[in-house]
Parts: C-alpha cells; structure tokens; sequence
C-alpha cells in the first residue's frame, strides 16, 4: 500500500466532519470544575499469530500491552502517572534454534506539581520514571525537579453531557438544546461518580446518581409536555455513561523546565550521565465535539561543559482524535526522534500511526493500526497490525 494514498485518505476522513443544524450553548472550554480526574486501566494489545504450511507450523508471534493513566487535578495540587508495560515472544520454525525469544517493556512516567497559590498558574514539580526492558540489570530511573507555569482541565465529564444532550434531543424528548449553565452543572454532577457511591453506596447511588443528572434536565422547562426525561431519557443516559467509549478531552498547556538526574543507570558498571536541562510544553485542544489534538514536546541537553547543546534528545509527539460515530475513532499519531551525540551528526526517526478504532462493547475495542516508519541509515518501514483492547476501569 502506497504512504502517500494512505496519507490523503486520512486527511480526507480529518475533513469529514458531520455538520449540524444547531449547535450546543456549551464549549469545551466552558467547562470549570474543581477536581479533575481520569483512571484508566486497560489491556491496550492482545495479538496471535500463527502460521501453518499444511500440517507444519512455520512461524509464531504474539504480543501483550497493559496500560494504567491516572490524571487528578484540584487547585493548588496536580498529579499524573503513566504506566505502560508490554510483553511478546516470537517463534520461526525454520531456524534450527526453534525456541521461543520473549522481551518485555515497563516504562513508568510520573509528574507531581504543586501550584504556588490557586489564583495562579505557576507551579514547582518533581518528575521521576523509571525504565525496565530485557537486557537491562536493573530499571534505569532518573527524576526531574524544576518550576513550570499552565494548566490542564480534564472536560471528559462534560463531553459525556452532550452526549446526553445529543441523544434527548435527536429523540425529541427535549424541545432545544439545554442552556449552558444546566450543562456544566449536569458534567460536574457526572464528574462526582465516586463522591455518590461513597456517600451512599455501591447498591443505592445509582438510584441518587441519575435523579440529580434528570432533575437538572426537568427544571430547565425544556423537557416535552412539561414532564421529566422518563424512561427513555434514563435510558439514554444509562447507555452514555455505562456502555459507551468515550475519548478523553483535555483542554490547556504547560511549560516546565528542570534539572533531570539520573538515579540509578541500567547497567551496573554504567558511570552515571551528569545532570541535564530538561524542558517539557504540553498542549491539548478540542477542535470540537468530535475532535482532539494534543501534543508534547521534550528536549534535554547535558550541562557538562562541551557537551552542552552538542548532545541532546528531542521528541515530538502530535495526536489527533475524530470521533466519527460513537462507535469508531479515527486517531492519527506522528512521533519525531531526533538524537544528537556529541561531535556527531543527528540522528532523525518518525513514526506515524493511522488507526481506526471499531468500539465492540463498553469494554471491548477493535483496532486496526497503519504504521509508517523512517529511521535515518534504515530503509522505509510499513506495517499493519490489528489489536484487541480491554478496559478494566
């Protein structure tokens, strides 16, 4: 399959996007709420391959991924952790070493940051992670400590609101669309799952729950026949909150300078790298409803003298997110690597992926993966993968 028609196609779907007669009194970025948060764990790739010629197997692979976020934020303290962990082994007959050769992956990123005052956005923040892969000794972990300024809100809630909104609405069951208030007052009351089962139980909250959710809808008058939502807007409501996938939606920036050491290096005989200037801008920005594009930019350059600016590491990643039905997302990822050893040239590698993600069940998602890849010195790469995820939470 030629990159270049794989790339106008994904444009072409970027483009498609459904136009409505009316639109919300709500935007993502209209959206306050005092704590944010996201838990997410998920088992992201589950692949077998087996190949056969006749009664013989010739060829063996399969792969394993889980993945953990965990995103809180309430002024003046925020917090994120990312694990990803992966797993495969791989088997070909037709080697005379026909054993399976396993490797494995563990990568866990974390970020602490405390604001200054809650008026603000200034922020100190330590930063550890730490890297296990086969071939290591020992998990390689460094940490940052330094000082940034922005911040991010986590609209996941709200979106889920005018998913509420959408579906009343197209049914009839509300006369227009609901007044901005009563819609972020509905996602904050969405956003308060937890708080609902802790006050009155894993059995009875739901009950609670969904009333004060019904009750926000019936007071607005907007409500046909002058009633409430009835069965049919609990309904609706039940099946966005409990059997739907929806993509999370972050709005802000940051941008954090530090000084990262390095802990403990992955080889025991390894001298550790002396201190570096580590600089990390984040931003995230929902184009609509239906679309999301973040991206992350590192850079890190030792301070020792000479090596300076002359040795550094770059990654860019850009992500794009379009909701096309509520049952499939398009996503788009490009990756850029640029390595940089002193007195040497640097070093570029990109990789982009091109996903369409089919949603089977609430948990249970399909997804088929495009990977373009370009390392320089290493010929052009493609690849095409099909992964069944999970989510546990």
């Amino acid at each position: 399959m030629d990159a270049q028609y794989i790339l106008k196609a994904s444009m072409l779907v970027v483009l498609l996007v459904t136009a409505s007669a009316k639109a919300q009194n709500v935007s993502v970025t209209d959206y306050k709420v005092p704590v944010s948060r996201v838990d997410n764990l998920r088992i992201d790739v589950l692949s077998f391959n087996l190949t056969t010629e006749g009664k013989e197997v010739v060829h063996e692979q399969g792969e394993v991924g889980l993945v953990y976020k965990k995103f809180y934020s309430s002024l003046p303290f925020a917090y994120f952790i990312d694990a990803l962990s992966s797993a495969s082994y791989f088997r070909q007959f037709s080697f005379e070493d026909s054993e399976r050769t396993g490797t494995y992956d563990m990568n866990l990123d974390i970020q602490v940051q405390k604001y200054f005052r809650e008026t603000n956005k200034f922020f100190y923040f330590v930063s550890p992670d730490a890297l296990m892969r086969k071939g290591f000794d020992r998990p390689q972990t460094d940490v940052i400590l330094g000082l940034g300024y922005g911040r991010f809100i986590n609209a996941t809630a709200l979106r889920k609101a005018v998913r509420i909104e959408d579906f009343l609405f197209e049914e009839g069951v509300i006369s227009d669309f609901l007044p901005k208030d009563t819609m972020i007052a509905l996602g904050q009351i969405i956003e308060k799952e937890a708080e609902y089962r802790n006050i009155y139980g894993d059995r009875t909250y739901l009950h609670y729950w969904y009333e004060d959710m019904s009750s926000e809808i019936d007071k607005t008058g907007l409500v046909t026949g002058g009633g409430n939502i009835g069965p049919v807007g609990l309904f609706r409501m039940r099946e966005v909150l409990t059997q739907e996938q929806i993509s999370d939606r972050f709005f802000g920036w940051d941008v954090n300078a530090g000084v990262q050491y390095q802990l403990q290096t992955r080889d025991k005989d390894t001298e550790r790298p002396p201190p570096a200037l580590a600089l990390n801008v984040r931003y995230s920005r929902p184009i609509s409803w239906r679309m999301q594009v973040n991206t992350d930019l590192k850079l890190d350059t030792p301070f020792k003298r000479d090596y300076f600016r002359r040795e550094y590491n770059i990654r860019q990643n850009i992500d794009f997110i379009y909701e096309i039905t509520n049952k499939i997302a398009f996503v788009t990822s490009n990756t850029l690597h640029v390595n940089k050893e002193r007195d040497q040239d640097a070093r570029f590698r990109y990789i982009s992926n091109i996903s369409f993600t089919f949603f089977v069940e609430n948990s249970i998602s399909l997804t088929a993966i495009e990977q373009i890849s370009k390392e320089e010195g290493y010929p052009f790469r493609q690849s095409l993968l099909f992964a069944l995820s999970y989510r546990i939470f």
